[in-house]
C-alpha cells in the first residue's frame, strides 16, 4: 500500500524546476524513467522543498541561520527536525507561496518567442533536406569546410 503525496512536478513544474532527489536512481536504476512523486524535489537557494505526505510538504534547509528562523516563525509551520546543519519544516501545500518567498525555488528556464525563432533559424542549417540522410549532410558539410581552421595558420 502506497500513501499519497503532492506531485511537485504536476503542481509547480510549470514555474519551478522539479528534479529527482539523489536516491531516485539508487532505488529505480541508472536509466530509470519511472514516475515517483515521493522522490521529486524543488531545488532552492536555501535547500529544497519535498513531499512529506498527504497535502504536506517539507522545506529542508542546508544550513542553520536566518532562513530557518524565518520558516520557524511562520504560524502554519511545524518543525520536524532542527539541527546545526539545517532544519526540516513541514507545512501544508496551500502555504507554498509563502514558503517559496523564503526558500527561493529555482525557476524553470523559459525561452522567449524571439529566442525560439533564433534557435530554430540557427539549427535549420543542420536539418537534412528531404531524402537526404544525416550522414550525407555531414559528408557534404565536411567537403565545404575550409582546409585550415582559424588560428591554425602555419608560421
Amino acid at each position: 500500500m502506497t500513501h499519497e503525496c503532492v506531485n511537485l512536478k504536476e503542481m509547480f513544474g510549470d514555474r519551478y524546476k522539479a528534479t529527482h532527489e539523489e536516491s531516485y536512481f539508487a532505488e529505480h536504476g541508472e536509466n530509470a524513467i519511472r514516475e515517483d512523486p515521493w522522490l521529486l524535489i524543488i531545488p532552492c537557494y536555501s535547500g529544497h522543498i519535498c513531499p512529506w505526505g498527504g497535502n504536506d510538504l517539507a522545506a529542508c534547509t542546508d544550513k542553520a541561520g536566518p532562513v530557518v528562523n524565518r520558516l520557524k516563525a511562520l504560524p502554519f509551520a511545524t518543525v520536524a527536525q532542527d539541527g546545526s546543519d539545517g532544519a526540516n519544516i513541514v507545512f501544508d501545500v496551500v502555504h507554498f507561496n509563502q514558503v517559496a518567498e523564503i526558500m527561493k525555488p529555482r525557476r524553470r528556464k523559459r525561452l522567449s518567442e524571439e529566442q525560439k525563432r533564433a534557435n530554430a533559424e540557427r539549427l535549420r542549417q543542420y536539418q537534412p533536406a528531404k531524402g537526404q540522410s544525416v550522414t550525407d549532410l555531414a559528408r557534404q558539410r565536411s567537403r565545404e569546410a575550409p582546409e585550415s581552421h582559424p588560428g591554425s595558420e602555419a608560421a
